[in-house]
């Protein structure tokens, strides 16, 4: 039997230090103390001291996973690895999670809807990009497609379509057919599926400008004609750029 002999405030709130039989033995937190009543004179076993240090790193880790949850939601797999990195062992790291689930703290569902719900409300991320993120995060597969078939398709159409305008402002130098290839792209990119990239592409429903496209061109042939000493080649640059041969022919024709 070792006996308490000391219980020393330290000078960080809630924290004591405990000395058995007049030497410093480890620290303890007030949940610690009140928990297994110790004070002065406790005679404690040795299997009672091993259960009194366990209790301590799990309220330690139980303190900074709560920590690590003030500053946004977290799945159980962030969590999981965090406390891994914090270097507690794994009984430990169980003993939490199992405690944190049980609060609600943490809540894979929880997550995957607030995770869904911002991602609709402040970024263009179409299903695709949204379901790679939460993956990532470590959401359980089967939640994510849960979460992910209740989204509202005309939410993602909406989103969709006010990319679309931006991306249409971004290149509006470009040839028409470049703008088209390029739109649908930047929607697949973003995560879209060719359902909603078609319905979006139906909603802005983008028409050709002839002059608009002719003066493109009319730049496009100002600032690349001196690389091609060769017409040919000249001429097979701008079709890739989208411009149709007889655009491009009429379009050098008028500058002889």
């Amino acid at each position: 039997m070792t006996k308490v002999t000391k219980i020393q405030a330290q000078k960080r709130k809630g924290r004591y230090n405990i000395y058995l039989d007049g030497t410093y033995a480890f620290p303890v937190g007030e949940s610690t103390l009140i928990e297994f009543r110790l004070m002065k004179d406790v005679e404690l076993t040795d299997e009672e001291i091993k259960k009194i240090k366990d209790r301590e790193n799990v309220n330690k880790a139980y303190g900074d996973a709560v920590n690590y949850l003030s500053y946004q939601l977290r799945t159980i797999k962030e969590m999981k690895d965090y406390l891994y990195k914090k270097e507690y062992e794994s009984p430990i790291i169980y003993d939490v999670l199992e405690r944190l689930e049980k609060l609600h703290y943490l809540d894979d569902e929880a997550y995957a809807q607030s995770f869904i719900n911002t991602q609709l409300n402040t970024s263009a991320n179409g299903p695709k990009i949204i379901k790679q993120k939460m993956f990532q995060k470590g959401v359980p597969e089967s939640i994510i497609q849960m979460k992910m078939d209740e989204i509202d398709q005309d939410i993602l159409l909406e989103n969709a379509t006010e990319f679309a305008k931006k991306q249409i402002h971004k290149n509006r130098r470009a040839s028409f057919r470049q703008q088209l290839t390029k739109l649908r792209q930047s929607l697949y990119s973003k995560g879209f599926s060719p359902e909603i990239i078609n319905q979006t592409m139906d909603n802005i429903d983008l028409e050709k400008d002839e002059d608009e496209e002719s003066e493109n061109l009319r730049k496009m042939i100002d600032k690349v004609q001196h690389r091609y000493d060769n017409p040919s080649k000249l001429i097979k640059y701008l079709m890739g750029k989208g411009y149709s041969y007889d655009s491009i022919k009429k379009a050098l024709q008028s500058d002889d």
